[in-house]
């Protein structure tokens, strides 16, 4: 018979696995998801678009789960960027491009689609590399807007005019004209300056009672309003941070005159 001690031994050992299957299953929603978008139809575009966001489910989750286990680790951090480098930096690009970039004209024999669509990834890649050397000096926030949400934004996108039962029949579809700046803003703030909070770190700090009413909140908009309430919501916490940069930057000049 095998021994109880030696298997509960062998699992107190190797709990850290947990955090770090998780943060895999970010990266592998990211990796299917890419697969999904490469098909190039509608319909696969709006399912790649969601397997972002179940990925970045499991991102909120990895970090509590090793907290909660004492596994932290420098091991489970570069884990962690490299799976969000994929979900939120490849994967979206490649969805953005497929849905978007790949419909632009060509000038001079040059594709404009493909020169744009490069610029969302660099900015994500960069910023998870700036961010794993300036962990320590961001504790109270982000510096630059975080590559998940930025991620979410734009994969989203295609599933808001999808029809799919799971997803919801939205029909909201975005322009190129709104797109195309849009895909390099949310680049380019996860390269800036801008301030960003940390919003579950924070709601978290709160108390139980907010964090289960925000659980409530988040669950119920998913049931309602589908992908629409995770564009929504996302796009409002990219732009409060930039309103309240701008009232920062304007205060601190009142304060300087």
């Amino acid at each position: 018979m095998v021994n109880r001690g030696v298997i509960g031994s062998f699992i107190i050992k190797k709990r850290s696995i947990v955090p770090n299957i998780i943060t895999m299953s970010n990266m592998i929603m990211g990796f299917f998801a890419i697969i999904y978008a490469g098909k190039g139809d509608p319909e696969y575009l709006a399912i790649a678009g969601v397997l972002v966001f179940i990925g970045s489910l499991c991102d909120v989750c990895d970090g509590a789960v090793a907290r909660a286990l004492h596994v932290e680790s420098p091991v489970g951090v570069q884990l962690d960027s490299l799976a969000d480098g994929i979900a939120y930096g490849i994967a979206p690009a490649i969805i953005a491009y497929q849905a978007f970039l790949s419909k632009l004209p060509a000038i001079g024999g040059i594709d404009i689609g493909l020169v744009i669509a490069p610029i969302y990834p660099i900015c994500a890649i960069y910023r998870l590399a700036r961010f794993n050397i300036t962990a320590d000096e961001e504790q109270n926030g982000f510096t630059g807007l975080p590559s998940p949400p930025a991620g979410i934004v734009i994969a989203s996108i295609p599933a808001l005019s999808s029809e799919l039962p799971f997803i919801g029949k939205i029909d909201f579809a975005i322009p190129m004209e709104v797109f195309v700046p849009m895909y390099l803003i949310v680049g380019l703030l996860m390269v800036s300056k801008v301030d960003y909070n940390k919003l579950f770190t924070d709601l978290y700090r709160k108390g139980k009672v907010v964090a289960v009413i925000t659980i409530i909140v988040v669950i119920s908009g998913l049931v309602f309003f589908r992908m629409w309430s995770v564009f929504c919501v996302t796009i409002l916490y990219i732009v409060v941070g930039i309103i309240n940069y701008v009232i920062k930057l304007f205060r601190g000049k009142s304060e300087n005159e």
